[in-house]
């Protein structure tokens, strides 16, 4: 597993859900990084001057992240729960493309949450199971599970926008602050042909705001905490933005129909003015023809 996730991370890096996650944690907080895998996140985190304790399955990256962190726990989340092992208090606890590999993400939350300090945050990154070429794949009736990314084979859950946010409530979490990766169609190397797909089946997925979101990451903290402002800006609703973009495409459809309607009306007048140019320009021969078989009639 240790050679599976290892990656090399630019903590300035934009679009990129590792620099979101350590922007978002900041500097001089007692950190718990669970899922720390070999420490390429964790290393920045301490650079900024964070103190981290780590949590990973893997034993021989456990072994690697202890370079950096201050203390890493050789544990699986599924079997066992933190809070036998270690005491806390945490300012920050980060879980980093990790809630998707859990049987009971929320079990597992509320226990992590108990290591929490009353006014700490969570930063969590999820892989977007509505990524535009999740949903070609699937109207293309497959699903091919890979080595890692969206459909990482070692994946139990999956997360759209409103299962996440849902799954905050159930443990008590509000989002304060929310980014998103995004990637075009095809970013995620699965099987899509997109050939096969019509003009209106794509803009169809576009239509969602969401469409081309490929994860999410969010910092979220205890409902009632000092540190909210108005949890409907962290999460906007965006059907109205949905339909705005609806009634867009419909007014391009319209638009597009006027528009053919005048080319063809365009097109008669040029016809007509091409044949009554033809009729002006071979005037002197029809009478000259004309005069010919008069004479040719004449007795």
């Amino acid at each position: 597993m240790s050679e599976t996730y290892r990656t090399v991370v630019d903590p300035t890096a934009v679009n990129n859900p590792h620099s979101y996650a350590i922007q978002l944690v900041g500097t001089g907080h007692r950190v718990l990084e669970v899922g720390c895998s070999v420490g390429h996140v964790t290393r920045h985190l301490v650079a900024a001057g964070n103190t981290v304790v780590g949590v990973e399955i893997d034993a021989d990256a456990a072994e690697e992240a202890r370079t950096w962190a201050a203390q890493v726990h050789v544990v699986d989340l599924d079997l066992t729960r933190l809070t036998t092992i270690e005491s806390g208090p945490f300012d920050v606890i980060v879980l980093g493309d990790v809630l998707e590999h859990l049987r009971d993400p929320a079990s597992t939350l509320r226990d992590l949450l108990s290591l929490l300090e009353p006014d700490g945050r969570v930063i969590i990154s999820v892989p977007h199971v509505g990524f535009i070429d999740v949903r070609l794949m699937l109207l293309e009736g497959t699903w091919a599970y890979q080595r890692d990314g969206l459909l990482d084979r070692t994946h139990l859950r999956w997360f759209t926008k409103s299962s996440l946010r849902d799954l905050l409530t159930e443990v008590g979490l509000v989002a304060t602050r929310v980014e998103r990766v995004t990637h075009s169609t095809g970013a995620s190397l699965l099987p899509v042909n997109t050939g096969v797909h019509s003009p209106e089946v794509i803009r169809f997925i576009e239509a969602d705001p969401e469409a081309h979101t490929y994860q999410f990451v969010v910092e979220a903290a205890r409902h009632g905490a000092s540190v909210l402002d108005d949890d409907e800006i962290a999460w906007p609703n965006l059907a109205d933005e949905r339909a705005a973009i609806v009634s867009e495409l419909d007014a391009l459809r319209s638009e597009s129909g006027g528009l053919r309607t005048q080319n063809a009306a365009m097109q008669s007048e040029l016809d007509a003015w091409h044949n009554a140019r033809i009729v002006r320009l071979t005037a002197p021969l029809r009478r000259l023809w004309g005069s010919i078989r008069q004479r040719r009639s004449a007795p």
